[in-house]
């Protein structure tokens, strides 16, 4: 889903100005996004340092004093200094984004794509078990997490006018210090088992009875255990832009950013998104450092890509230290083909030829993930690998 002429000029007369107060690969994420619908981004920057997301925005807000972490007592300020009409705090699950939301909401601002109330809702079980009483579910607590089981995350987008609608699901089951490494979309668990449509459908329709409840407007992931008999328990619901944006996008040609950004200006779900179906594969990996990921980057070289199959999503700098927002992620890399196999072949190749130092990150483990026999079947769970 591309934005349209009319969408686009919907937001440009809700919005003019976005203030990205957290740094790194979101803040450029949201940045992209805003340039290409007409919308000022606004990024803070600390001293003057470059980073990518004071590359990629209109103007930046100076702060002094090292790594610019934006307080919720200093956010007043900064919507006042940046006079902008909208906040983006971000991906999901970040450090603090529930008080920035709280204190974003006493401004005369938009706030995209975190609900301070939603939020407390989420992380309050008992609100969130009583949602899914009311549609007739249930939530499991992360103590009864079934053994060997398939993480899938399911996409809800809602509006304040009522619609509620699943649209994208992708597989988060593989984990380590607790950091996912690889996702996938569609989810492996549905493309290989007989009755994956079916499996999904329910999956869908489970994911948005439940956020139907929750009864606030956003983008939202529902995420499943899937138990090694096939059964689907619900644990965990987030809101706000998933940081496995690129995945999503690349199979269902939306993007997340934007959507947030009309949901935000109070604009109905485009009817496109209840009907879409994912096209090809895609696969993402995330490159992190697991030694002197505090120490600035002195090279990274990307492999060559091809156009619309690859996408890198960097948040190391030359010359500087990885964004407090993103450490010690180094970059993702998300490739799309048309069949599972080809996708796992070009993300291999990606990570082969890339070029970064001083760190020393998990690149050979991820390619020894890509090379092993049972994660080329499809057969994998969140205790393997």
């Amino acid at each position: 889903m591309r934005a349209s002429g009319v969408v686009v000029a919907m937001l440009a007369r809700m919005f003019k100005s976005v203030l990205i107060p957290r740094g790194g690969e979101a803040a450029s994420r949201v940045a992209r996004t805003c340039r290409q619908l007409g919308l000022e981004s606004v990024v803070i920057s600390a001293n003057g340092t470059s980073s990518r997301h004071v590359e990629a925005a209109d103007r930046v807000l100076e702060l002094e004093g090292g790594e610019p972490a934006v307080s919720p007592d200093a956010l007043g300020y900064l919507i006042e200094a940046s006079k902008a009409d909208a906040i983006h705090l971000g991906y999901e699950g970040q450090t603090q984004v529930a008080e920035l939301a709280r204190a974003a909401e006493q401004s005369d601002v938009a706030v995209v794509g975190a609900d301070a109330d939603a939020l407390a809702s989420l992380h309050d079980r008992a609100t969130l078990q009583e949602a899914a009483e009311r549609a007739a579910l249930r939530v499991i607590d992360p103590s009864e997490r079934p053994s060997r089981a398939r993480v899938i995350g399911v996409l809800v987008a809602t509006d304040s006018h009522g619609s509620t609608v699943s649209f994208a699901e992708c597989d988060r089951s593989l984990q380590a210090s607790e950091r996912t490494l690889i996702h996938e979309a569609p989810a492996t668990e549905l493309v290989f088992r007989a009755d994956g449509e079916a499996f999904r459908t329910s999956l869908f329709e489970s994911a948005r009875r439940l956020v139907a409840e929750l009864r606030y407007p956003g983008l939202f992931e529902v995420r499943f255990y899937v138990d090694a008999g096939g059964r689907a328990h619900i644990h965990q619901v987030r809101v706000g832009l998933c940081r496995e944006h690129a995945l999503v996008e690349m199979v269902t040609g939306v993007d997340l950013v934007a959507l947030q950004l009309r949901i935000a200006a109070g604009e109905p779900l485009p009817d496109e998104l209840s009907i879409l179906e994912p096209r090809g594969h895609a696969i993402t990996a995330s490159i992190v450092a697991l030694e002197r990921a505090t120490e600035p980057a002195s090279r990274l070289a990307f492999a060559p890509a091809p156009q619309g199959r690859v996408r890198w999503e960097a948040s190391a700098t030359v010359g500087s230290t990885l964004p407090a927002d993103d450490l010690p992620l180094i970059a993702k890399v998300t490739t799309h083909e048309p069949i599972r196999h080809r996708a796992l072949l070009t993300l291999d190749r990606m990570l082969a030829e890339i070029q970064v130092a001083p760190f020393e990150t998990n690149t050979d483990a991820l390619r020894g993930v890509l090379a092993d026999y049972a994660f080329r079947a499809g057969q994998y769970d969140s205790e393997r690998f």
